[in-house]
């Protein structure tokens, strides 16, 4: 008990007789200068806190703003898969075609699609009279052919499809075998 009388400024009265008042008086005073500098230190450190926690919430606001800015949150993210389907059909349909006339006007409409599509950033990609590349075309078939080498593309049932060089879509293209 005789602690914190010292720690309150109360002398007891073994003290107050022997004469060690001044020594509970330095003691008092050291444990003030400590706990002063204790308090300190625990006011810069939580001062050193609230500004690492700032920057951090600074640096998740610029990564939401980057990732909205890139997939905007409110709207579902547009795909243009229906669209190159729709161009691949088309391009199916001005091959097999038998009038002209048809086939120029599917053609112009692949063309517009097609513009469209190379603003947005896409590059659809054909393989056709061509060894396929298999890092961007999957062979789905075989047909025999005398006019082209065995493993030339005939015919590109789906295009490949890039942006900014990387493969978006996976083509699949009919290859020639040796009849025999």
């Amino acid at each position: 008990m005789s602690w914190i009388a010292r720690l309150f400024g109360r002398r007891t009265p073994a003290e107050e007789d022997d004469g060690n008042v001044a020594e509970s008086d330095v003691d008092a005073v050291e444990l003030v200068e400590v706990s002063q500098k204790i308090a300190r230190t625990q006011a810069r450190q939580g001062l050193r806190l609230e500004e690492i926690e700032s920057k951090l919430e600074a640096g998740f606001a610029d990564l939401r703003g980057l990732i909205e800015a890139v997939v905007p949150s409110g709207e579902p993210s547009l795909s243009f898969d229906e669209c190159f389907d729709a161009l691949d059909a088309l391009e199916e349909a001005a091959r097999i075609t038998a009038d002209d006339a048809h086939a120029q006007g599917l053609r112009a409409v692949i063309d517009r699609l097609g513009r469209f599509l190379r603003r947005a950033g896409f590059e659809r990609q054909t393989a056709t009279r061509e060894t396929p590349d298999a890092r961007r075309f999957r062979v789905v078939g075989t047909e025999a052919s005398e006019a082209l080498d065995p493993g030339k593309a005939v015919r590109t049932v789906r295009a490949a499809v890039t942006r900014q060089g990387k493969l978006v879509r996976e083509g699949e293209v009919i290859v020639t075998v040796r009849s025999t």
